[in-house]
């Protein structure tokens, strides 16, 4: 039995929150997951599972180092999650097809500049159309219900408090050191608490006086019925994508709405998303729909999240501001907050995430 120390809170149990509060746990902290909701079921539950950044080629190399480093950490974390709660992410190395459209037509370079990154990317001729098609073998999906679910029994088996249905109302501090984290349940007493509220993030740290550039973007999904093997990978085009699973179900998404905290779904979006599910596989029948939903998204400036700690108030940390790349940057976020906590170095560079840092930079470009 590892020997407990200091306790940490954590709020938000999506999959970051939840990962990292696995992480520190094993290196022996007394940890508490809370959140105002139901555990897991917030954007990490709510996305298609695809473990890549899309169109990495517009995204700045600090978010493409982290997600680069953290889609390598994704096999072994599903397989340990399955040896230890018989429940399995299903991480499947199924690929990513892109296909040119409309709106995203492929650098001249974009084989070159793949294999800079150490990528295999292949450009070739799409039989169905004129339009070129990339094939980029490394991306990965995991199913990220299952995933969750298995985060979820593994905090348990370590003993990690959940609270769910917990609304966080402010922290409290003295001297500038974190002495609790108030909610409308009560005070929880701790030296050090991590928020990991995803979308809510912002209006949590709002109430201190720390204006981090996070805010919700809305995602709409759909749920079809599909038959085993009917994509040999996973498929994009114009940012829509779909994906299937090993029984056969077919994710299409997805929209990307600025429309503050609303979570309800649209019929344009079902619309939209089934059209571009039948145009790809013309076997789908009207009634293969299953489920629509939607989920919040943490943006921030071009998607490059805020992991450490925060300004004027010692032991209080963030990890944030993931976009549509929780999922994908998960085991790599938790392992920062890890070695912060246990002062270690951490696995790279992590400057650019840093707070202050990353709130300086958009100051510059948003003055």
């Amino acid at each position: 039995m590892l020997k407990k120390r200091e306790s940490i809170v954590l709020i938000g149990a999506g999959v970051i929150g939840m990962l990292a509060a696995v992480r520190l746990a094993e290196a022996g902290f007394a940890i508490t997951i809370v959140d105002q909701g139901q555990i897991g079921r917030e954007a990490s539950w709510a996305g298609g599972g695809i473990l890549s950044p899309l169109y990495p080629w517009h995204y700045p190399s600090e978010l493409l180092r982290l997600s680069f480093y953290s889609m390598s950490l994704h096999h072994a974390l599903s397989s340990e999650l399955a040896s230890l709660t018989s429940i399995d992410p299903q991480w499947t190395l199924s690929g990513l097809r892109i296909i040119e459209g409309e709106n995203e037509v492929f650098p001249n370079d974009v084989r070159h500049w793949g294999q800079n990154w150490g990528l295999n990317w292949q450009v070739s001729d799409c039989k169905a159309t004129t339009k070129k098609t990339l094939w980029c073998p490394e991306v990965a999906q995991v199913r990220n219900p299952r995933l969750l679910s298995a985060l979820a029994e593994r905090c348990r088996q370590l003993d990690i408090k959940l609270l769910e249905h917990t609304e966080i109302t402010g922290f409290k501090h003295k001297n500038e050191q974190l002495l609790g984290v108030e909610s409308k349940q009560g005070f929880l007493a701790t030296g050090k608490a991590i928020v990991t509220a995803g979308a809510w993030t912002g209006k949590l740290l709002d109430q201190i006086d720390i204006h981090l550039q996070i805010y919700p973007v809305r995602g709409q999904m759909l749920l079809l019925q599909g038959s085993p093997g009917m994509l040999d990978s996973m498929l994009m085009q114009d940012n829509h994508y779909l994906v299937q699973r090993q029984d056969g179900l077919i994710l299409a998404g997805s929209t990307s709405e600025n429309v503050q905290f609303d979570k309800s779904v649209t019929p344009l979006a079902r619309q939209i998303l089934w059209n571009f599910a039948r145009d790809q596989l013309p076997g789908l029948k009207s009634s293969s729909i299953i489920r629509q939903w939607s989920g919040l998204r943490p943006g921030s400036h071009e998607s490059v999240p805020y992991i450490g700690p925060l300004p004027g108030w010692n032991g209080l940390y963030v990890a944030a501001g993931h976009f549509r790349y929780g999922l994908t940057n998960a085991p790599a976020t938790a392992e920062i907050l890890t070695c912060l906590l246990t002062d270690k170095a951490p696995p790279l560079d992590i400057t650019p995430y840093n707070p202050v840092t990353h709130y300086q930079k958009q100051r510059q470009v948003f003055p």
